[in-house]
């Protein structure tokens, strides 16, 4: 029995990896975008495959973009499991949308993917990759962008809007003067000035009364 259950184990094939999905930009997208799509890995000759923007995890075709927006494609794959279009590119373009599968792409990094599935055989041939549309969950920075306002009032993304107050000293600093503009330093000379002209007028009239 033992040895049933090995050669059982020796000629199981190996389990098929997930395919891969390639994408010349996947953050700070904007509907209208035009982007360019690979995918490696999946089972040769398939011959309906499909390609393009959904809500993460599809399941069903009205999960993703409807084929006339742009935003998703049917294809195929070649003999050595790449997606191919219609025409026989492994360069798919994908129009992305707004939203897809009801979900809005812009909330939040990750609410909608590129997905690839092959209906009927989704295991092996299924993959997605998450897309960040712009403004959808980007960090801020000093000058206010991704939420934050420029005059530090915002908190909006990760930054929260440090920018927009001068470097430069203002008006509003407090006067280190005297009231009539002179320098403290030269009221203080003259104060020892002064001092210094009693003391000697002091000390003769002193040696007189002894």
């Amino acid at each position: 029995m033992a040895l049933a259950g090995a050669c059982v184990l020796a000629v199981a094939p190996p389990a098929l990896a997930a395919p891969k999905i390639n994408a010349s930009k996947t953050t700070g997208v904007k509907a209208g975008d035009t982007i360019t799509v690979q995918v490696t890995g999946m089972t040769p000759n398939e011959t309906f495959v499909t390609l393009g923007q959904c809500k993460p995890g599809p399941k069903l075709p009205n999960d993703c973009a409807a084929q006339d927006t742009g935003g998703a494609i049917l294809g195929a794959t070649d003999a050595e499991g790449n997606f191919v279009t219609k025409d026989g590119s492994k360069d798919a373009k994908i129009k992305l949308v707004a939203e897809a599968g009801g979900a809005d792409c812009a909330a939040k990094a990750g609410a909608c993917v590129i997905a690839v599935t092959a209906p009927g055989n989704q295991g092996p041939n299924s993959a997605e990759i998450p897309l960040t549309f712009a403004g959808g969950g980007g960090g801020g920075d000093g000058d206010g962008s991704g939420g934050g306002s420029g005059d530090g009032g915002g908190t909006g993304g990760g930054g929260t809007g440090g920018g927009g107050t001068g470097g430069g000293g203002s008006g509003d600093l407090p006067n280190t003067g005297s009231p009539d503009g002179l320098p403290t330093y030269a009221m203080i000379a003259s104060a020892l000035v002064m001092a210094g002209g009693a003391a000697l007028l002091i000390i003769p009239r002193r040696r007189r009364d002894h």
